[in-house]
């Protein structure tokens, strides 16, 4: 139910075609010892994982560490997995301790950010995946933020898509 007020925001939706099943790129995206090793948008970034418990109504919390030693912490709760074919989660800019807070890099980013994953076999061995990402209830602030990022959001989201089509045959 929506009130006249609610204010929606266009998802970013990004698709890549991976050279390996659908259940391997499943896995990729629901086991910690698999996304430390590809979530992050550039080479020269790391990934740990302070807590993993990918279930749904289970969460993450894990950092991401750039080249120049900045660090970013990011709490994930998990609303929906579907073997091997779809996850939902929301995603939180947060502390070391999971406290949800306001993103030190991008004034009035969007508090709350839902992603949803489609994957598909296609083919032979070939998986296409569909990640859609979008602001919950944002306010106009936090809408006007993100409208203006999206040039960015093949970068970031995009740049870790990238990611994994290198890591996948080492899995």
């Amino acid at each position: 139910m929506s009130s006249d007020n609610e204010i929606m925001v266009e998802p970013t939706i990004l698709t890549r075609e991976y050279n390996a099943p659908q259940q391997l790129v499943f896995e990729a995206w629901t086991q910690a010892e698999h996304l430390k090793n590809w979530q992050f948008p550039f080479k020269g970034f790391k990934c740990e994982f302070a807590t993993a418990d990918i279930k749904p109504g289970g969460s993450t919390l894990h950092k991401m560490i750039a080249p120049n030693g900045f660090e970013m912490w990011l709490m994930t709760k998990y609303d929906e997995i579907n073997p091997y074919d779809s996850l939902v989660f929301r995603q939180y800019t947060s502390n070391e301790a999971g406290d949800i807070l306001p993103n030190p890099q991008i004034p009035n980013w969007p508090k709350e950010l839902r992603t949803t994953i489609n994957l598909e076999a296609i083919g032979e061995g070939k998986t296409r995946l569909q990640l859609i990402w979008q602001p919950i209830n944002p306010t106009q602030e936090e809408a006007e933020a993100f409208e203006a990022s999206r040039p960015e959001h093949d970068k970031g989201w995009g740049g870790g898509l990238d990611q994994l089509i290198g890591y996948l045959p080492s899995m």
